[in-house]
């Protein structure tokens, strides 16, 4: 069985009293071909506790351990609401996350979420 892989791009951005987020982080990373933006979020999530360099939380005062838990509502597996989603294939097809959180990624992806944007 051949798994194909595909590269995104994702940056997250949020008003965090910590200052970790504020300026964005920048991820590119390779997913599965049928990927989806939690899929994303969980791979961003591994790489940055196994490179303890990496580790950005907890934030907001300790209550926030994940990209998962920042970004996304598991109970109605949605994006939350009050974050902002910008996502694009490579030829600026337009992805709509925060409609359809199962939609499978283009490959070489930009995604660019800002958490907070109410």
């Amino acid at each position: 069985m051949i798994f194909k892989i595909k590269k995104i791009k994702l940056t997250v951005f949020a008003p965090d009293p910590e200052k970790k987020l504020s300026k964005g982080l920048e991820y590119n990373l390779s997913i599965n071909d049928n990927g989806t933006i939690v899929d994303t979020l969980s791979a961003i999530d591994r790489i940055v506790y196994a490179d303890h360099e990496q580790i950005i939380f907890p934030i907001y005062k300790g209550l926030i351990y994940s990209y998962l838990q920042l970004i996304w509502d598991s109970e109605d597996n949605k994006i939350y609401d009050d974050c902002a989603v910008n996502a694009y294939g490579p030829n600026r097809e337009f992805m709509p996350l925060q409609d359809d959180i199962n939609c499978n990624l283009y490959p070489e992806s930009e995604i660019t979420i800002v958490v907070h944007s109410d």
